[in-house]
């Protein structure tokens, strides 16, 4: 099933790169030639088994909480990181409990919706934000591995047809701003592309590569409305947070989307309501 997907990926990526190149777009090319390089590192931590795929998603806190103690100004970030590895670290060891750290993480996405950019600005809020947030979204990703090896390729290649597909109807034909100051380059037609997306992508995933043979249609209606809302809130809410300490990208880590928490921001957002999701249908 991997190398299936694996390949399907890698021929539309191909054609994505050719096209832009031919036309030009510095920036496609940068996004493909990075998502090219998440998609290979992703494949090989799903071959290789859940203690690569623990590696990978405990590098990706890592540097998220780099990025978090950096642009906050944070005096001690070994303390901040050991706080947010160390409620990560349990969260795992005590996996069976992990499900009820959701509510505390819905309620901090409201908050962080809800509050001003001076709650959000302020030290002690990025605590919150990597032991609530960070923590609970990493230790549901790693989870959510054990749970189904192929559910992570599947989480981040729905986000992927949705963010490429938003992208470039939002290019095309976008005119309405709808959020104007939170995220003033996102418009209504990006979010019908992206929606557009998502549904090519649950076809895809229910013929080429037959991941949702077996759920119903009520369960399809459930991931995709959860995908596409909780996907899209989560680039918002991290939006937000970038807007409240005055910058533009958390780092410049990832060529053409600007840092972990810019490329991982919808990922970490979904991964615990998808978790969740697993974990009533069992």
């Amino acid at each position: 099933m991997i190398l299936r997907a694996y390949l399907f990926f890698l021929c539309v990526i191909i054609i994505i790169f050719a096209i832009a190149y031919v036309k030009k777009s510095r920036e496609t090319v940068l996004r493909v030639a990075s998502f090219f390089g998440i998609l290979n590192v992703f494949s090989l931590a799903s071959i290789l088994g859940i203690d690569a795929i623990f590696v990978l998603v405990s590098l990706i806190l890592l540097l998220g909480i780099y990025e978090l103690a950096k642009n906050y100004k944070i005096k001690y970030p070994i303390i901040f990181a050991m706080a947010v590895a160390g409620c990560y670290l349990l969260m795992l060891y005590f996996d069976s409990y992990l499900i009820y750290c959701i509510p505390t993480f819905l309620l901090l996405a409201v908050l962080t919706f809800a509050g001003t950019l001076n709650m959000i600005s302020n030290p002690l809020y990025v605590y919150f934000l990597g032991v609530l947030s960070l923590a609970v979204s990493a230790a549901s990703l790693v989870v959510l591995y054990t749970i189904n090896p192929d559910t992570i390729w599947f989480l981040i290649a729905m986000l992927a047809f949705n963010d490429v597909t938003g992208y470039f109807a939002g290019r095309k034909f976008g005119k309405t701003l709808i959020f104007k100051i939170l995220s003033p380059n996102k418009t209504l037609e990006g979010y019908i592309g992206g929606l557009g997306g998502l549904l090519a992508g649950l076809i895809l995933f229910h013929t080429i590569i037959p991941v949702l043979a077996e759920t119903s249609l009520l369960q399809n209606l459930i991931l995709l409305s959860s995908i596409y809302i909780f996907g899209n809130a989560g680039d918002l809410l991290f939006s937000k947070i970038k807007r409240s300490v005055g910058i533009k990208d958390f780092s410049n880590f990832l060529p053409g989307h600007g840092g972990i928490l810019d490329r991982f921001d919808s990922t970490l957002t979904v991964s615990p309501l998808l978790f969740m999701f697993l974990h009533y249908m069992k």
